[in-house]
């Protein structure tokens, strides 16, 4: 496949489990590989609009007709595009990942709904889409996909842990960026459900997307006899042992733990399992340094609660661009498997070895098959 030999711009793509609108994240990236370097260019953020509705359907398994699934996969791809179209971007577009919406999940099967057609045609450049497909036909669960990525966006001089709040919790934890094995010792791994059940609440309190700024959850006071049966819950999810999907999001408990405590202290109460939680999956973790990123970062209520947790025993800090982590992230991964290197590892997914390319690819008429 013909390239610059020097560097690539890569804009990743990412509708998040949470739905709360699509990410477009543009980096150059320099060098190839494991050793790659990725420079941020550029991030934007729009509404899905009126999808939101009918994908939130989907996600939760109602029956939608195929007319209408096949429209907002085409629907979906075109947003997508807009979204491209709204990075601040001087220089044209060599290579686009787009995630798609995760309307299912549950391994071995996985559902990234996108059609990643209308965003190759508009920028007439190499276009990657479905990247977990490969691994779970190779045996492994799909996901956590972003260690790699973070190895490349955001390794350091310490061993660090970086930690996604978004809809579902997940975690990487990357060794010192001068490991001459990082393959080998980055690890990756789903924790708990986080946006799903703060979401939950909002929606019922506050017929609200989320609870801005933590707000509701700020008011309140956790309880700590809910506390800690929510702890116990989350904790017996076992996030190290599988990738946690479709069904794992604890929404049913919700009403009945609002309606024992009230809103506002139930947001409170999530809030606290949620970073007691986490704060008992990294027991064992030696990395003294705890970066959030996600949009769980902007409750400053879970945040705060988080910072309790885990302070002073580690250091907490906020991940640089922490908001277009994932967009970023595939960026980062299309790069990695245009390059021929898997993007995914044995020991985190499951996955077997495979000799073909991850991600399904739409190309240029002038670019040689990858």
């Amino acid at each position: 496949m013909e390239r610059d030999a020097q560097s690539r711009i890569t804009v990743g793509v990412m509708t998040g489990t949470s739905l709360d609108g699509i990410d477009a994240c543009a980096v150059r990236v320099h060098g190839h590989g494991m050793t790659m370097r990725a420079e941020h260019l550029g991030y934007t953020s729009i509404p899905l609009g009126e999808l939101a509705v009918p994908l939130r359907a989907m996600a939760d398994d109602e029956p939608l007709p195929a007319s209408m699934v096949a429209s907002l996969r085409r629907l979906l791809g075109e947003r997508c595009a807009e979204a491209v179209a709204a990075l601040p971007l001087d220089d044209p577009v060599d290579l686009v990942a787009v995630h798609g919406q995760t309307v299912h999940h549950a391994p071995p099967e996985s559902w990234q709904l996108i059609d990643p057609f209308p965003i190759a045609n508009r920028f007439r450049c190499r276009v990657a889409s479905d990247l977990r497909g490969l691994d779970r036909a190779a045996g492994g669960r799909g996901a956590p996909i972003t260690p790699m990525a973070d190895w490349v966006l955001h390794r350091g001089p310490e061993a660090r842990v970086i930690v996604n709040l978004g809809g579902f919790i997940n975690c990487t934890t990357l060794p010192e960026e001068g490991n001459d094995s990082p393959r080998s010792e980055v690890d990756g791994f789903d924790v708990c459900p986080c946006n799903h059940l703060l979401d939950a609440v909002a929606r019922l309190a506050l017929d609200a997307p989320y609870d801005e700024g933590g707000t509701l959850a700020q008011s309140g006071t956790a309880c700590l006899s809910h506390l800690e049966l929510i702890a116990r819950h989350l904790r017996g999810m076992d996030g190290r042992s599988r990738s946690l999907g479709s069904g794992d999001e604890c929404t049913e408990f919700v009403p009945d733990v609002m309606h024992a405590i009230g809103p506002a202290d139930a947001a409170a109460t999530f809030c606290a399992a949620i970073a007691a939680c986490l704060q008992s999956t990294l027991e064992d973790c030696p990395a003294e340094t705890l970066l959030l990123a996600g949009g769980g970062t902007r409750n400053a209520a879970l945040v705060r609660a988080i910072e309790e947790r885990t302070e002073p025993t580690r250091s907490v800090g906020r991940l640089p661009h922490g908001d277009e982590r994932e967009a970023a992230s595939m960026a980062v991964l299309a790069a990695l498997a245009e390059d021929g290197v898997p993007i995914t590892l044995p020991g985190i997914t499951g996955r077997g070895t495979s000799g073909i390319r991850d991600g399904l690819w739409c190309l240029p008429e002038s670019d040689q098959t990858p």
